[in-house]
């Protein structure tokens, strides 16, 4: 027992002297430096020992912006891989960056987030029961992850895809193209959306991956979405952004986001990829929404709603419209969450504006790290949360273009004076909540039964639509 004993004791001094490793040499992976503040080791008893470390680690920043030299590079992003840290209790104090509280995973997929946390602080910690862990600003969603994804996805025969171009570091900007084919596409809605301008925000990823998911499963609603619409889906508009780990830059530095309207000579070769591409396609036609999808520090989902001063009555009412369709019976969006602005020809929006004058509905929507609804006592978010608002905002899409889809119901009605008179013969008995709006963007909100018979339902105002959920 004395040699037991002794043994024991050496292996757990041993394992306390192994110092630990920082490295992030991996796809998506970013650090900057990290420096030690303390080590304590902690003895509660002759044969236990807890050592505790605490660390600085200082985020890597993007490289500097030769096309808008006065912003200020990001380090928001980080994700490294932790070694030696088995029953140690490590402490961990961000710098340059703001995450409320890390995630991190034994895997580098099953990722939870840290217990020990003080958001205001910036700071975690955890005992931790493997050699080794990665750490991260949330959970990453990399290059490989999406080439399996898109192996999964182009199985189905309603996706082909094909390349944009090259990234500057040769990396293909990939685009999908999702339809029923057996459906010709000359009424269909055409939808553009793309992702990971910045490279940082995961959740937008994850919202596109649930939303994609939907639209190709064998479910009645995802049948009727391909009957309706071609959807162009660009998952990584910043390839070497994110395979590099950088927060909010390309791998030269440029913000894309704000690069729309640059000379050549300062324009990313993957917004010239997007530009191209987004101009061939609505030579004839031009696209009905444009979502740019992002993540933001505030604990909210939003939309940037550009204000009826800045565009026009029109585009404000359906920039509202799809809006208060995304918060219907979400509980992860409110109508009080939205962004104003005015469109810019720096951003994809403003241009365009600047080429359709508002015949394209086009909106950036952004998702949380954190919590939602600026409620840190309430719902944390995650990558199923996520995913599951991706399901939310492709009904509201479906609702915007009324298509006609199992258990939704749009019903236009005739005005007959004063009044507006919507009848639909075939709709099962049952509960509905009945919205109807006018020029508003606001809907009103009913609750009825039907009973057995054809639908025939009155209001007192000339409303445009009517819309049933069953």
């Amino acid at each position: 027992m004395k040699w037991l004993f002794l043994l024991t004791f050496l292996a757990g001094s041993l394992q306390d002297t192994l110092p630990v490793r920082f490295s992030a040499a991996f796809d998506s992976g970013c650090l900057g430096e990290v420096r030690r503040i303390d080590s304590v080791l902690v003895r509660p008893s002759l044969t236990d020992s807890v050592l505790h470390l605490s660390y600085r680690v200082i985020s890597r920043s993007d490289p500097d912006n030769p096309a808008n030299p006065d912003l200020v590079p990001s380090g928001r992003w980080f994700y490294f891989l932790m070694e030696n840290v088995r029953n140690k209790h490590i402490y961990l104090n961000f710098e340059n960056t703001d995450p409320k509280r890390a995630v991190y995973s034994y895997d580098g997929k099953n990722f939870r987030r840290f217990e020990h946390y003080q958001a205001s602080m910036r700071k975690v910690s955890a005992y931790f029961l493997s050699d080794s862990v990665y750490i991260a600003y949330f959970v990453p969603y990399g290059w490989a992850f999406l080439q399996e994804r898109i192996l999964q996805w182009t199985g189905s025969p309603h996706v082909v895809m094909d390349t944009l171009g090259y990234s500057m570091l040769g990396l293909p900007i990939q685009m999908l193209t999702i339809t029923d084919r057996s459906v010709p596409d000359r009424n269909k809605s055409r939808i553009w959306i793309h992702a990971r301008v910045h490279p940082g925000e995961t959740p937008g990823s994850w919202q596109l991956d649930g939303l994609l998911e939907k639209l190709l499963s064998d479910s009645p609603q995802a049948r009727a979405y391909r009957k309706h619409s071609v959807f162009y889906v660009v998952p990584f508009t910043n390839p070497d952004g994110v395979i590099g780990g950088y927060s909010r830059s390309n791998a030269r530095g440029i913000n894309q986001e704000v690069n729309w309207d640059h000379p050549d000579s300062l324009t990313a070769v993957e917004v010239k990829a997007l530009r191209n591409r987004m101009d061939s396609l609505t030579r004839e036609k031009p696209f009905d929404v444009v979502l740019n999808v992002h993540a933001q520090s505030s604990d909210k989902i939003s939309y940037y709603i550009h204000t009826q001063e800045s565009t026009s009555q029109d585009y404000f009412r359906r920039e509202m419209y799809l809006a208060y369709l995304t918060t219907d019976d979400n509980p992860y969006f409110f109508p009080e969450d939205m962004f104003y602005s005015a469109p810019a020809p720096r951003y994809v929006e403003g241009w365009l504006w600047n080429r359709t004058q508002g015949a394209t509905l086009a909106l950036t929507i952004e998702t949380p790290y954190s919590f939602y609804n600026g409620n840190p006592d309430g719902e944390w978010v995650t990558t199923a949360s996520l995913k599951q608002f991706g399901t939310y905002l492709l009904r509201a899409l479906s609702d915007y273009f009324q298509w006609d889809v199992p258990g939704r119901y749009i019903i236009n009605g005739t005005v007959k004076g004063n009044r507006t008179v919507y009848k639909k013969a075939a709709l099962p008995r049952g509960t509905y909540r009945v919205f109807t709006w006018d020029n508003a963007w606001i809907p009103r909100e009913t609750i009825i039964r039907k009973r057995d018979g054809a639908f025939r339902y009155v209001i007192r105002s000339e409303d445009q639509s009517i819309l049933l959920l069953e």
